[in-house]
């Protein structure tokens, strides 16, 4: 600034911000180029930030799980243990009917289709949530649409497990015949 303007070269040469506080009464406004001394001890009011250093650091947020993490590893694993109580309890049920070798291999197969078959399940159900948020991205990331798309157009594991589960469930009714 100039002395054109009014102000003159003495003071200290930092601009003068005036703090108003909303819960503070209104105190008189101080004179221009007189830095107005806060009390030494006086402690930061609600609502206002201190200036000491931060001594803890909020966590990281973990990455977002992307469509291959949500079920986790073990999940066809469980589906299939459900297939395999779902099969054994079949056998319970049937099994004081089957006296022959072909009703008791029936009943294998029984058990060893329906374990498939809950595996497969759980594996569907990925790949369906896997299809829905590739839909979801596609206006956001269209390169990994396009990588993916391939993946899960073909053969998938899901696919080919539930065509096995068939097949053997198909084998367990023609033995038994």
């Amino acid at each position: 600034m100039s002395e054109r303007n009014g102000s003159t070269s003495m003071g200290t040469g930092t601009a003068e911000i005036p703090v108003i506080r909303p819960d503070a009464p209104s105190a008189p406004a101080p004179e221009p180029n007189v830095v107005a001394e806060a009390p030494a001890a006086a402690a930061p009011e609600p609502g206002t930030h201190g200036t000491t250093p931060v001594t803890v650091r909020p966590a990281p947020r973990m990455p977002r799980r992307g469509p291959l993490t949500v079920m986790g590893p073990w999940a066809p694993v469980a589906g299939g243990l459900l297939g395999v109580l779902a099969g054994l309890l079949v056998v319970l049920l049937v099994g004081g009917v089957a006296e022959s070798f072909e009703d008791r291999l029936a009943l294998a197969f029984v058990v060893l289709g329906l374990g498939l078959l809950g595996t497969s399940g759980i594996l569907l159900a990925d790949e369906v949530r896997m299809m829905r948020q590739r839909a979801r991205d596609a206006a956001v990331r269209p390169a990994w649409v396009e990588a993916t798309a391939g993946l899960l157009n073909g053969l998938t594991p899901a696919r080919l497990l539930l065509m096995v589960s068939g097949f053997v469930l198909f084998l367990a009714a023609f033995v038994s015949r």
